[in-house]
């Protein structure tokens, strides 16, 4: 983190001298030779392009900015310059905000273009390891349950609530890491968003009541029918809110709310905890990654997948010290809409990560 701290400091540094020196050199020539002003006027592309190619479009397009500024008075002094005039001066001012722009924009669409291939890629990774390690938990957790029912028949009391949680956990475990390897096409059918959270709450009300946390439900009149698996979208409901009763103390409460929209069915889960640290909130849905002492970093990560398998997505606001809020995207009927495919599958297959389309 220092490193590159240091590294972009030192751009910072050459780009500043680089417009510096030569806004120097352009206008110790204006009445110089024309070919060395038109050098010096082109060499102001470099920090600009520097710029975009080191911080992206809203950086290049705010040195492109400064360098038009700079360049600006020379206008007038066109008429020391016969080969310019006001005209041509301002167009190039105008080329070098475009410059900048139609580069930062490449810049930037480069830039994701690679992460999504990074993440395809982690999937893949994911997704052959869930395949391994689920095949081998499920199998543990069969062998679990039948001595579990062997010594229940035999009167052992050595199965206790505690041994009953730590099933349960395994379990959950399983259901995430199965959510990362999609066997079978997703099946969704219409189902009422509202009826779903409904069903979902009265589930997690004696949780919320054992840590002394309040569930508030605001619910679109109008209903929001989505095209969706319930079970899937309810576990996915289940990670959110849990999540928000473990960060939440006694007396505050977790808001759950839905919006119909033309197309989709927003639902926003906001919670009053303590929010998310800016450093973390990049790396929210990424696999593995946790700040909780005893957590996998998986659940939120399937949550994602399993919505995006639907065509939908969350995402995540949060100012720190002030809770966090989930905002979940569903489409509402299907009619050609988007659908992603299971990357992890696409991936393991050798083929091309894309979108297919539900008709």
């Amino acid at each position: 983190m220092i490193m590159d701290t240091t590294k972009q400091s030192l751009q910072l540094v050459l780009i500043a001298t680089l417009v510096v020196v030569i806004s120097i050199l352009h206008y110790s020539r204006i009445h110089g030779n024309m070919e060395l002003h038109i050098l010096h006027r082109e060499l102001f592309f470099i920090p600009i392009l520097l710029t975009c190619l080191w911080f992206g479009l809203r950086a290049g397009m705010t040195i492109a900015v400064i360098v038009s500024v700079i360049y600006a008075p020379f206008i007038f002094f066109a008429h020391a310059t016969p080969h310019n005039t006001v005209a041509a001066l301002i167009i190039q001012i105008l080329v070098f905000n475009l410059i900048a722009f139609g580069f930062g924009w490449l810049v930037e669409r480069q830039r994701k273009q690679q992460k999504e291939v990074l993440e395809a890629e982690s999937m893949s990774a994911l997704g052959r390891a869930a395949i391994a390690v689920g095949h081998e938990m499920k199998d543990l957790l069969g062998a679990l349950k039948r001595l579990a029912g062997k010594t229940r028949e035999q009167g052992c009391v050595g199965l206790d609530e505690n041994f009953e949680q730590e099933m349960s956990r395994l379990e959950q475990m399983v259901g995430i890491l199965s959510s990362f390897v999609t066997t079978e096409p997703v099946q969704l059918f219409s189902h009422d968003m509202n009826e779903v959270i409904r069903q979902k709450l009265q589930h997690l009300k004696r949780a919320a009541n054992k840590v002394g946390v309040n569930l508030e439900i605001r619910l679109d009149e109008g209903g929001c029918p989505s095209m969706v698996d319930e079970h899937a979208i309810g576990r996915s409901l289940e990670t959110i809110i849990m999540n928000g009763l473990e960060v939440c103390d006694k007396g505050q409460t977790i808001h759950v709310r839905s919006r119909r929209s033309g197309s989709s069915c927003t639902i926003e889960i906001e919670d009053e905890g303590p929010g998310i640290r800016p450093e973390h909130l990049p790396n929210m849905f990424k696999p593995f990654f946790t700040t909780k002492k005893a957590g996998q970093g998986l659940a939120l990560a399937a949550a994602r997948k399993t919505l995006r398998d639907m065509g939908g997505d969350i995402q995540v606001a949060s100012e720190w010290g002030h809770g966090a809020t989930f905002t979940v995207t569903i489409p509402r009927e299907y009619s050609g809409k988007p659908l992603a495919v299971d990357p992890v599958q696409t991936v393991i297959r050798g083929e091309k990560v894309e979108r297919i389309y539900r008709e």
